[in-house]
């Protein structure tokens, strides 16, 4: 379906942070986007809404767990790059619904490269993976494409297996299809459900109006936190390659959630002291005296990987990509769109 000799984008899971922030890059591009979403999320396109993309979209109703609806989207659309961004994302959930988090993440992927090996086959893929595929490797120097996996939950196991499947496909049909290995990216647009918003959200919320404290798990454990923004151009980056390479997509920097929650608090305002340690551990306002953040241990994660550092190394060397936003920075973004929601007056999302 080309349109004005446009280059034409498929991107699956559009109304999720990734999705949003790929549609605008491409957009900016000059692509012609086609938005694949699940019909239980239309009341999400608050993320398209805050870009200011939502009516330059040309939005798909699109189900990972069904093959011939897939097909006939592909076959009718024709698009050069595909970007598979949809799934289910949360690790604790994947315990509670092992098989349905097997059926959108690993067989909805084989939905997608069967589809494209059947009706469009020039179309170049990319397929977002997850650092969880990791576990419990350690690297000194950062866990690179080399790395041994060991995945410890069903989300992760998920995850490798289709990496996998996107290996097979690309060898055994010569598809460019590739396999982004990313590790966590933040961002305005992130869902609450993540402790990076989680803490944003409460902060703001107790700086303006609410002065309630709120529950955190561990605030020792660490992340290789990067820019959303950032990591998507990565993606784009790997489908302009001349061959298809799975790369990893990290800083290659650790930070605890208990600096990033220290930097957003001081961000709106407050002047953070902690006290205590492990589950007794809080978080006070020490000018004010206000309870910010007790620790719990009901957020704890049951099965929680070691601190997984990312190198990036190889995505450097072959095309040029390094993260360029810092954690500071970031929490200054979420900080100041939770800013500006709560003065509109926007506080479920």
């Amino acid at each position: 379906m080309k349109n004005n000799n446009k280059p034409i984008a498929f991107v699956a899971g559009i109304t999720g942070q990734d999705g949003a922030h790929l549609a605008d890059l491409l957009l900016k591009n000059g692509y012609e986007v086609y938005g694949g979403f699940r019909s239980l999320s239309f009341n999400k396109m608050w993320r398209l809404d805050f870009l200011g993309i939502t009516k330059k979209i040309q939005l798909v109703e699109f189900q990972l767990d069904e093959p011939q609806h897939i097909i006939d989207i592909l076959k009718k659309i024709q698009p050069d790059e595909i970007y598979n961004v949809a799934g289910e994302s949360f690790v604790a959930d994947s315990f509670d619904y092992p098989t349905n988090t097997i059926e959108i993440n690993t067989i909805g992927v084989v939905n997608i490269l069967e589809a494209v090996r059947l009706v469009s086959p020039r179309s170049k893929i990319f397929f977002a993976s997850s650092a969880e595929v990791f576990g419990y490797a350690i690297e000194d120097e950062g866990l690179n494409e080399q790395s041994i996996r060991k995945p410890c939950n069903p989300y992760a196991i998920s995850k490798l297996t289709a990496d996998n499947f996107v290996r097979l496909y690309r060898e055994k049909y010569s598809l460019f299809a590739c396999s982004g290995i990313l590790f966590n990216h933040e961002g305005p647009l992130r869902s609450r459900h993540f402790v990076t918003r989680k803490i944003t959200y409460n902060m703001v919320r107790m700086k303006t109006s609410d002065q309630r404290h709120f529950e955190l798990g561990n605030l020792s454990a660490s992340r290789d936190w990067g820019s959303a923004e950032d990591y998507v151009g990565a993606m784009k980056l790997m489908l302009e390659a001349d061959t298809p390479v799975d790369f990893v997509i990290s800083t290659g920097k650790l930070t605890t959630v208990r600096q990033f929650l220290e930097m957003t608090a001081k961000s709106v305002g407050f002047d953070p002291v902690f006290e205590g340690s492990d589950e007794h551990e809080v978080c006070i306002d020490k000018s004010s005296g206000i309870l910010l953040v007790k620790v719990s241990p009901k957020y704890y994660r049951p099965f929680d990987t070691p601190p997984m550092l990312g190198n990036s190394s190889l995505i450097g060397k072959k095309l040029g990509w390094q993260a360029k936003d810092t954690v500071s920075n970031i929490v200054k973004s979420m900080v100041d769109a939770d800013l500006d929601r709560r003065k509109k007056g926007i506080t479920d999302v």
